[in-house]
């Protein structure tokens, strides 16, 4: 087995927990001495787009983001498995985090402040992450919150892996901005991720999905509600004049150009509004 060989390499090497299969990747849990606890991931095939997912977190300083300790690659049984160990984030998926409930406001702002900085750094190399969501948010036992899966993000200044005509382009139903789904190639750039931080935020907040009730028939259904459900508009305790629930609506505007221009002015906007809050 491939892991016997990573043993030989890293005699320390001691598996906590197996996670389920991510594509052409397993996952693990494990402790080292050289990093202590940390996340391996073996893949088994490397790909452009496995390869591009690693870039973009090997050669970029992203804030938020678990750090890649060591990539490399050892060969067993004729052939070559690339393995990486990642920096381990210890707490919650923020998905675990909302069955018990809505986030307490101080909480959410934390997450709404940590997604929006990511989205400008991510907009700033011209990458969209694609598929922002509580499955992909770890909530930090110290209280920070931290954006993985990086798997089907979008470097805008390198060719699409996508097939033009396709259909539907890569996202998750229910946060994943009308452009996504319905591919609209052309438009598809940061205000993407906004969208789908306006959904997080308002789930965290609200302890509820703005489109999606759970009742839905199928995917068609969820795509529907998302493009023509309006979320309903709540009071958020010491948000005057609903300065703050104007922002969350404004990111999670149907049309893109109806949202914020940029990350940039969308963090900006959300330091103003947070300066009125009286919490």
């Amino acid at each position: 087995m491939i892991m016997d060989e990573l043993v030989k390499k890293f005699p320390s090497l001691n598996i906590l927990k197996k996670f389920p299969e991510s594509g052409q990747k397993e996952v693990y849990l494990v402790q080292l001495d050289s990093y202590g606890m940390a996340i391996l991931k073996i893949v088994k095939e490397m790909n452009e787009r496995i390869r591009r997912e690693i870039d973009i977190v090997n050669q970029n300083n992203l804030p938020g983001v678990p750090k890649i300790k060591e990539i490399s690659s050892i060969e067993f049984d004729g052939n070559e498995y690339f393995y990486l160990f990642e920096e381990y984030i210890e707490g919650e998926t923020l998905t675990n985090r909302l069955r018990k409930g809505a986030i307490p406001l101080t909480d959410s702002l934390k997450l709404f402040e940590s997604l929006l900085i990511v989205v400008e750094k991510l907009e700033s190399l011209n990458i969209v992450h694609r598929d922002i969501k509580p499955d992909n948010i770890i909530c930090s036992d110290d209280g920070s919150f931290h954006l993985i899966d990086f798997g089907i993000a979008r470097n805008l200044n390198l060719p699409s892996l996508t097939y033009t005509a396709a259909v539907v382009g890569p996202h998750t139903p229910g946060y994943g901005a009308p452009e996504l789904f319905q591919y609209d190639k052309a438009s598809i750039n940061s205000k993407a991720d906004l969208f789908s931080v306006g959904v997080v935020v308002y789930q965290a907040i609200f302890g509820k999905h703005p489109f999606i009730t759970g009742k839905e028939m199928d995917i068609n259904e969820i795509w529907y509600q998302t493009v023509t459900v309006t979320p309903e508009n709540y009071l958020i305790p010491g948000d005057r004049d609903s300065q703050l629930m104007g922002l969350i609506q404004t990111l999670m505007q149907k049309q893109v150009s109806k949202r914020p221009p940029s990350a940039k002015k969308a963090l900006e906007w959300f330091y103003t509004v947070q300066k009125t809050l009286t919490l």
